[in-house]
């Protein structure tokens, strides 16, 4: 399945959740952005269709999302969480994102009778400065 989770139909019994982040700093980070030579190879048929020619550095055309959006990250996450609330959740996570570790894990416990962070481990990003960053995984079921 390769959509937003959001859009996903259907019932199951674990989902693996790994969405885009917003840094400590409110900066969304946009994987079509970081990885849109992959749509390319996908989407080859269409590229040129899909690039912003009048920007400087031919940027992909797209909307908006709520998962790089702040404001609306945490309604995402609740929302995403309710859909799911059925199925096991296992969440990758980055600890220094908005919204905190602390924040999803109450998001979770808000659907889910039990909720553990299974590991946490530091990561350094290859075009990061942050050296304090580490990824998390939560389980809820």
């Amino acid at each position: 399945i390769c959509t937003d989770a959001l859009d996903v139909k259907g019932k199951y019994d674990l989902v693996y959740i790994d969405t885009p982040y917003i840094s400590s700093k409110g900066v969304g980070v946009d994987y079509l952005e970081f990885y849109h030579f992959l749509e390319g190879l996908v989407k080859y048929n269409k590229w040129e269709t899909l690039i912003d020619w009048k920007s400087k550095h031919l940027r992909i055309k797209h909307g908006k999302s709520i998962w790089n959006d702040k404001n609306k990250i945490y309604q995402a996450f609740d929302t995403l969480f309710k859909k799911f609330a059925d199925s096991i959740l296992v969440v990758s996570y980055r600890s220094d994102g908005i919204p905190s570790d602390a924040d999803l894990m109450s998001l979770l416990k808000k659907y889910k009778a039990k909720v553990i962070e299974l590991n946490r481990k530091n990561y350094k990003y290859v075009l990061s400065n942050n050296g304090e960053s580490q990824e998390l995984l939560f389980v809820a079921e």
